[in-house]
């Protein structure tokens, strides 16, 4: 069998960012997890390197199976809510290789499970944090109208707290995606925008289709500080290093807000957890984090 064999079908509409990152978890999938490609999302009848067979999926997704457990579980509950935003698909979630939504479990799952280590993870970053109480994946505060009024969500929320104030940090993952294009508007976006002054740039500007969906994060970060839900909400985008569209757009949509705004990407967050004091399975779990989305040239 060749090597183009054992990876597996690529795409043809790839941006070369994309086809990389498609290869790379097309040789995970068959080097490591030594497991057969499975179909298209969109066309079943045809097969891609960067999806696990139904099958034989199971919790091969995810960096161990402490993590996969828990993914599953925040599947359920959240898919479960009568006022949820967004939906975790459980398919998407076991058998795309590719996908963010994974990603967001196998980078934060780390620190869900165990919170310690996930104040020192969080402090690296924001140092003025005192307390970290957990994790929260596709996040919205509910009910939906008292806030942003659609299916906006937090990738991922971590609950923080600053003394004995209760705050939380909205973070938007991207691994391989761009962001949406598509540019939405509301009444209740412009509601939540006139009564903030953490907004430098018109209305008109930040609501466009180059910052829309950055833009309607922190508009759920400002509907909770409006409502008073918390007392501060910071907010973030956690990408690939290499991501430099990604992160160029996140740069120019800072310069359009007052609120605190963090670019995070993967070396970052896994740089700071080897640091720590972490047990033997940890520093495994990290080291696969690494070679999962980031060590390309293992698969070169």
């Amino acid at each position: 069998m060749s090597l183009k064999d054992r990876i597996g079908e690529v795409s043809a509409s790839d941006s070369p960012r994309a086809r990389r990152a498609r290869i790379h978890q097309g040789w995970w999938r068959s080097f490591v997890l030594n497991q057969k490609q499975g179909t298209r999302p969109a066309d079943e009848r045809a097969l891609i390197c960067s999806k696990l067979p139904a099958e034989t999926a199971g919790l091969s997704n995810f960096i161990s199976k402490e993590i996969g457990l828990l993914a599953l579980e925040a599947a359920e509950n959240h898919n479960n809510s009568n006022d949820k935003s967004g939906i975790i698909e459980i398919s998407r979630l076991k058998e795309n290789l590719l996908s963010s939504q994974p990603l967001c479990f196998n980078f934060f799952g780390i620190i869900a499970l165990d919170h310690e280590l996930g104040l020192k993870v969080v402090q690296s970053f924001y140092p003025e944090i005192t307390g970290f109480s957990g994790v929260r994946f596709e996040y919205a505060p509910s009910p939906k109208k008292n806030f942003t009024h659609d299916n906006s969500a937090f990738d991922v929320a971590l609950d923080v707290s600053i003394g004995s104030e209760q705050g939380i940090i909205g973070i938007e993952c991207k691994y391989t995606e761009s962001f949406s294009a598509t540019a939405y508007s509301k009444d209740r976006y412009k509601e939540i925008y006139a009564a903030s002054d953490n907004f430098v740039w018109s209305y008109e500007e930040l609501s466009s289709s180059r910052f829309n969906q950055l833009f309607r994060n922190q508009l759920i970060a400002e509907s909770l500080l409006q409502s008073d839900t918390k007392k501060f909400v910071k907010t973030a985008l956690f990408c690939a290093p290499d991501d430099d569209k990604a992160k160029n757009t996140a740069a120019e949509f800072l310069k359009g807000i007052r609120g605190d705004f963090k670019i995070i990407d993967f070396m970052d967050y896994i740089s700071v957890i080897q640091k720590q004091e972490i047990s033997e399975r940890q520093r495994i779990e990290t080291m696969r984090l690494w070679a999962r989305y980031l060590a390309h040239e293992l698969s070169d």
